[in-house]
Order: structure tokens, then C-alpha cells, then sequence
């Protein structure tokens, strides 16, 4: 009997030191709901005995170990979600494991069926996921037409007579909200007024927005959100695609790229856009081109190395703009004094060279450096009547981060290194007739910065926590901390709280490029200061059922206060626009819902509405900020036929009624109504599929409301009261426009 006593310690004793377990298989990632493929590089670990592997090239691993059992097999690759699966016995045990990428919610997993826009449930930041199904939902031929079917970000004319767009998130100017891809900031000053055309819709596999501060890896300047591209990637694309486009408006368009792998561990992606516009088009009967005309180029090269342990991009990527409008007949290259003719000639010619490094440890699975660089070369040359500006922009960026965990998986740190350089000349010369000013406005940046971010996942919640210190070297020492908390009440309700600062150095001329299409003059003050906001706001989700299937439900609430901000003031004056640092207060204050359901099987209705409240201190008084709408709604109807061969979509957005800038018309009086009416704007498209080719055919602004005289004093555009900037809705009108895809191979 003691013999047994003693045989049963020994072998409870060899229970608490761990069992030899060996575990092997192989991990695949999601594609499009039918096909899979082998995941390279997936972590596959055990929690407890913290012993795994790193899949290879064929997506297989093998770990043998010594663990207390049970324990959790944790699988996880980056852009996918994780998978975990308990190991309670000691044998031998082969898996098959498939991962979903993050824009893949729990319907397409159960259903495989494609959810085109979605909020990351696993992100404790308030990010919404638009996929390449979501773009193709309209025409979506540059990044500036990419969220008619969204209603966070709002995308408008910039003037009435250059065709350049902005942006507004959560109603504040696309300035203070962070563009990258592939979490590569860029779009910076030059950029800022005619970048969003510089983009092609079809190279763009998804977009993120995200609402409020951010993460400090980003940067300093995200102040009320970020919008992150991702590329077409070269080991993931089609072998060859093809797009062709036309519209009414007399805008032609073509898209090719494609790829090839050169190997198993090197593949390749090229990408060539062009557009052009050649029709005259006044619609209004102004003597001005409702649309300017224009010809647009761009050509990307990337290239992606992998390996077991190291990862390598590098890409290149060139644009040129040319553009002329204004007066009917104006030449961009004919001399101004012998056309006689009011004209606006844009020319912008960008290149631009990308690239990111990783390096994995085998020694330490849960480790890893990535590093991230980008140089821009920018010239911008823009006329606006009897204004000019002749600019050119030198940018250098390097991000190094090292990322790990504390102990365990539960608790992990990102650290970095980044480095900024910003060399900027720009010459505004204005020969209008109240002034003539020639401005010469250089400024050279150089911002070495440090930062910290540290991440703690628990049962129901997530916390991150982060700050970063920059040295700008004309605006010293910046310290940027910010927070972001998840918290799940239950299985299918969530809710978000953030917080941060943002920092951002103005520039005043490409800031206000579109108020070039006035002849008031501008007075800026000196020593403008640099923008500091800060950002705090909650979000709440609800996934439940509504007739039987899926439907998500969101509301989400953000304030933005600023310390200091670049004022365009055009209430103080209707002589002049007055350019200076914040002298009060300025603030946003955004609400938005939005409810996603299918009523019927195949039939989605996604609903919105935003409430905007954006005011500064102006003229000396605190007031509404310039086109802003208080109100917006917004419902998007698509379905899908039983076989997938149809598709189609119907969008409204209504935008209420936003103030507008009080001036004097040519005979002195000032404008008295200086609100806008409240727009509408439908738009749909319908979709056809073939086997490897599709037709769509859509329309915009399909109710055709219009502005019938959006410039002040058209007939007198050297006069000192021409003003094209009261711009808030189309001038053109009802577009329809037609297209065709095809898609060969992968």
C-alpha cells in the first residue's frame, strides 16, 4: 500500500511539471468566402507554456512541449482575428486552422457572405472598415468619391471654379483629420487640396476611418480622426484588372493593374491610372466652365520580399494634374494680358517613394521590429485669375517601432523612434485691385520624436494607453499622450471611450487654397502658432436581431476643443479675409447613429443621421463655422440577387441648411440670406457580373439640384468683389456615367 502511495505522488508530481505534448498543422487565411490559402508567418503558441511556432511558406508549424494541461492554443496573424483552441490531452493533435481577416465579421464567417462596411469589434479605437465591396457600390474612381455610400466623412466642392474637393469628419476641415496608408501618413500640405484625386478608387483593397485622437504610432497629428488606406497587395491581387469609365460630363477614364509573383518569396504589382476631360460644359450659363477641363496620370510600382523572418516592401509612385478652367475658352498656357479671359490653371506633379521592413525572432515569437519610410517630392503651380502660386515640397519620414509583451500575452508594449523633415517654399503672388502683395512663405521642419504605447487585453475590456514627445525645431518640445478603453457589457454590446491631443503646424496658404477663387484680399498675421486640439468621445454597439438576421446599431458622441487654431475670419470684414491664432473659443461638438439590417434575405438598409454643432470665435463674437450643415441624413439601399450576378444600390444624403460668408455684391449692398438650402442627393448604380467581367451603369445627384449662380459678380471676374467661394452643392448637376470590369486571373 505504501509502495502505491508513493507511485501515485510521482506521478502526480509529474502532472505539475508539465505532460510532453506535440502539436503540428497548418494555418490558411479567409479569401472570399469559397477559397483559401496558405498564411505565412502566423504566431502559434501555447499561453501558458509559452512555447509555439511561426508558420512557414506552406502555412504549416510544429511545436512540441512541456505544459500543464489544460492549456490555450492561441493562433493569430496581423489583419486577421486570432483563434484559440484548448489542449487538454497529451497526444499528438494535427490542426487545420482558417483565420478571417478583420474587415470579415462573424456573418461572413457563418454565412460567407461579404460584409462591405463594418465597425472592427476587436479594436478598442472606434474603426470602421469599408471593403473594396463598399467602393464598387459607386463609381469610386479617386479617393474623393470614395464615401458616397458613408456617413461619417463628408466630401463637397471646394469653389466654383477649380473642381477641387474637401473633406470634412466629425464637421471639421479635412486638415484636422490624419490621411495614410498603409499607416504612412501623407497628404501633407501640397497634397492637402488636390491629393484626394491623386488616389485611384480601384487600387484601394479597404479603407479605415477612425474616429477621435487615434494611436500615438501614428503621429502627432491626427486631431479628429484618421483615414488609413490599404493598397492592392502584389501576393493578393488579381494577375491582371481592368477598368474603363465615361461619364456625361465628359470625363473618360482607364485603370489597369496586375501582378506577378516572381517567386515564393518575391511578387510584384503595377498600377496606371489616366482620366481626362475635354467637353466645355456650362449648364448655368455664367460664361464659367461648370467642370474644369483636365488631364490626370498616375503609375505606381511595388515590390513585397518575405521570408520566415524578415518582410520587405518598397514601392514608387508618381502622379501629374493638369488642369484649366474658368472662363469658357481660357487657355492654361496662352498669355493671361493677350486671353483677356479669367482662368484657373492647376499643375501638380508629385513623386513619391514608400517602403516598410520587419524582422520576427524565432527565439522570441511575441517580439518583433517594424520600420517604415517615405520620401515625397511635390510642385504645385496654380492661377487663379490675377493670383498665383508657384510651390515646392520636400518630405522625409521614418517610423521605427519595437513591439513585445510583458509578461504575457494579456499585457504588450509598442516603442519607437520617428523623424520628420518638411521642406516647404512656396511664392503667392496677388495682383488684385485692392492689393498687391507678393508673399514668400519658406519653412523648413525638423521633428525627431519618442514614443510609448502600451496595450492591456482583459476578458471584457482592452485599454491603451500612449504618449509621445516630438522636438520641432521651430515650435520646441510637444507632448502628446492619448487613451483608448473598450469595454464589452455583453457578448454583442460594446461600448468605446477616447481621449487625446493633437498638434499640427498650419499652413495658411495650402490650407485656404480655395479662397484663391476670391479677389478680397488677405491679411495674415504674423507669427501664427501652431493648432492644439484635444479630442474626448464615446461610442456605443449593438449587434441583435432584427427579422431574424443581423442588424448593428451605433451611436457615438465627440467634442473637439481647441487651444489654439488658424482662424479664417470673414466676419470681422466683407473687404478682406483675415487669417490669425484663435482669440476664444472653438469647439465641435458631433453626434451621429447609424442602424444596419436586412429586412428581407439579400436586401441591406443602412440608415444615418449627424448632428453637428462647429463654432469659433469670428468678428469677435463666437459663431457657427462657414459650411458646416447642422443636420445630415443619410440611408443607403443595396441588394443582391439570389445568384450574385445583379446588384443594386440607391443612396440619399441630405445635408441641412449651413451658414455661408456675408458679402458685397458689385453695387455695394451685402447679402442678406447667408444660409444655404437644404440639400438632397441621390445616387445609384446597377451592377451586372459575369464570370470574369461586370457592366455597371449609375447616376449622381440623380435629383439634379444645382446651383443656378454661384459666383458673385461673374460678370466682372478682375472686379474686386468676384467671389467663387459661396460654393456648397453641384453646379453641373445630374451625372450618369457607365463602366465595365474585368478581372483575369489571380
Amino acid at each position: 500500500m505504501k509502495n502505491i502511495l508513493v507511485l501515485f505522488a510521482v506521478f502526480l508530481g509529474a502532472l505539475a511539471f508539465g505532460q510532453k505534448i506535440s502539436i503540428q498543422g497548418t494555418v490558411e487565411s479567409y479569401i472570399d468566402g469559397k477559397t483559401t490559402e496558405p498564411l505565412f508567418g502566423a504566431e502559434v503558441f501555447l499561453k501558458n507554456a509559452k512555447e509555439g511556432d511561426i508558420t512557414g511558406e506552406k502555412g504549416s508549424f510544429s511545436i512540441k512541449a512541456e505544459a500543464n494541461l489544460p492549456d490555450t492554443l492561441i493562433i493569430r496573424a496581423s489583419g486577421y482575428y486570432a483563434d484559440t483552441a484548448i489542449i487538454a490531452k497529451p497526444e499528438s493533435v494535427n490542426f487545420k486552422i482558417t483565420l478571417y481577416p478583420e474587415f470579415v465579421t462573424e456573418e461572413v464567417i457563418i454565412k460567407a457572405k461579404r460584409d462591405n462596411s463594418n465597425v472592427l469589434r476587436l479594436d478598442p479605437r472606434n474603426v470602421e472598415n469599408l471593403t473594396q465591396g463598399e467602393l464598387r457600390k459607386a463609381a469610386c474612381c479617386n479617393l474623393s468619391e470614395s464615401f458616397e455610400t458613408n456617413a461619417t466623412v463628408d466630401v463637397s466642392l471646394a469653389d466654383g471654379v477649380s473642381g477641387s474637393k474637401r473633406i470634412q469628419m466629425m464637421g471639421l476641415n479635412g486638415r484636422y483629420t490624419q490621411l495614410q496608408f498603409e499607416n504612412i501618413p501623407f497628404m501633407h500640405n501640397l497634397d492637402q487640396a488636390f491629393g484626394l484625386t491623386s488616389v485611384p478608387g480601384t487600387w484601394i483593397s479597404s479603407i479605415q476611418i477612425t474616429k477621435g485622437a487615434g494611436s500615438v504610432t501614428n503621429g502627432y497629428e491626427s486631431m479628429a480622426g484618421l483615414i488609413n488606406l490599404e493598397y492592392m497587395k502584389p501576393d493578393n491581387m488579381e494577375r491582371m484588372f481592368v477598368n474603363g469609365y465615361g461619364s456625361i460630363q465628359g470625363r473618360a477614364e482607364l485603370n489597369v493593374h496586375g501582378s506577378k509573383k516572381i517567386n515564393d518569396k518575391l511578387s510584384t504589382a503595377y498600377f496606371v491610372h489616366g482620366n481626362t476631360i475635354q467637353a466645355e460644359s456650362d449648364r448655368n450659363n455664367d460664361g464659367f466652365r461648370d467642370i474644369p477641363l483636365s488631364e490626370n496620370i498616375i503609375v505606381m510600382n511595388r515590390w513585397k520580399y518575405a521570408t520566415e523572418l524578415f518582410r520587405g516592401q518598397i514601392g514608387v509612385k508618381a502622379s501629374h494634374l493638369d488642369q484649366k478652367g474658368g472662363e469658357l475658352g481660357y487657355e492654361r498656357y496662352t498669355n493671361q494680358n493677350e486671353q483677356g479671359l479669367y482662368g484657373v490653371g492647376i499643375r501638380n506633379t508629385n513623386v513619391e517613394l514608400f517602403g516598410k521592413t520587419g524582422f520576427l525572432f524565432k527565439e522570441d515569437l511575441f517580439s518583433s521590429i517594424g520600420i517604415v519610410y517615405y520620401m515625397k517630392y511635390n510642385e504645385l503651380n496654380t492661377v487663379f485669375g490675377n493670383r498665383k502660386l508657384d510651390a515646392t515640397e520636400k518630405r522625409g519620414y521614418v517610423n521605427a517601432m519595437y513591439e513585445t509583451i510583458l509578461g504575457n500575452t494579456n499585457h504588450k508594449l509598442k516603442s519607437g523612434l520617428s523623424f520628420v523633415y518638411d521642406d516647404l517654399e512656396q511664392l503667392m503672388d496677388d495682383q488684385l485691385p485692392n492689393d498687391t502683395t507678393l508673399r514668400q512663405f519658406n519653412r523648413t521642419e525638423i521633428v525627431p520624436g519618442i514614443f510609448s504605447e502600451y496595450t492591456y487585453t482583459g476578458t471584457r475590456s482592452i485599454l491603451v494607453l500612449g504618449a509621445r514627445a516630438d522636438y520641432h525645431n521651430l515650435y520646441d518640445f510637444q507632448f502628446t499622450p492619448r487613451a483608448n478603453y473598450k469595454y464589452d457589457l455583453t457578448e454583442r454590446m460594446d461600448v468605446r471611450l477616447t481621449a487625446g491631443r493633437g498638434f499640427r503646424v498650419s499652413n495658411y496658404v495650402t490650407d485656404n487654397l480655395s479662397l484663391m477663387a476670391t479677389n478680397l484680399p488677405w491679411i495674415v498675421d504674423d507669427n501664427i502658432n501652431p493648432e492644439v486640439s484635444w479630442n474626448f468621445g464615446a461610442s456605443w454597439l449593438w449587434d441583435f436581431k432584427l427579422f431574424d438576421r443581423k442588424a448593428t446599431w451605433t451611436a457615438d458622441f465627440y467634442h473637439t476643443m481647441f487651444e489654439n487654431q488658424l482662424v479664417v475670419d470673414r466676419d470681422e470684414s466683407s473687404d478682406y479675409i483675415r487669417m490669425r491664432n484663435l482669440d476664444g473659443e472653438s469647439f465641435s461638438n458631433v453626434f451621429q447613429t447609424d442602424i444596419k439590417f436586412e429586412p428581407l434575405q439579400r436586401f441591406e438598409v443602412k440608415a444615418a443621421y449627424k448632428w453637428l454643432d462647429v463654432k469659433s470665435t469670428m468678428g469677435g463674437e463666437l459663431k457657427t463655422v462657414l459650411m458646416v450643415p447642422t443636420h445630415r441624413g443619410f440611408v443607403n439601399l443595396a441588394y443582391e440577387s439570389r445568384n450574385s450576378r445583379w446588384m443594386y444600390d440607391l443612396t440619399l444624403s441630405v445635408f441641412g441648411a449651413q451658414r455661408l460668408a456675408q458679402v458685397t455684391r458689385p453695387d455695394g449692398t451685402l447679402t442678406e440670406n447667408n444660409m444655404s438650402e437644404v440639400v438632397p442627393m441621390l445616387s445609384g448604380q446597377i451592377t451586372h457580373k459575369f464570370k470574369r467581367f461586370e457592366v455597371y451603369v449609375g447616376g449622381e445627384n440623380l435629383l439634379d439640384y444645382r446651383l443656378e449662380n454661384p459666383i458673385i459678380d461673374a460678370e466682372n471676374p478682375f472686379g474686386e468683389r468676384f467671389d467663387a467661394t459661396r460654393v456648397y452643392a453641384s453646379i453641373f448637376g445630374v451625372n450618369v456615367y457607365g463602366g465595365f470590369r474585368i478581372s483575369i486571373g489571380e
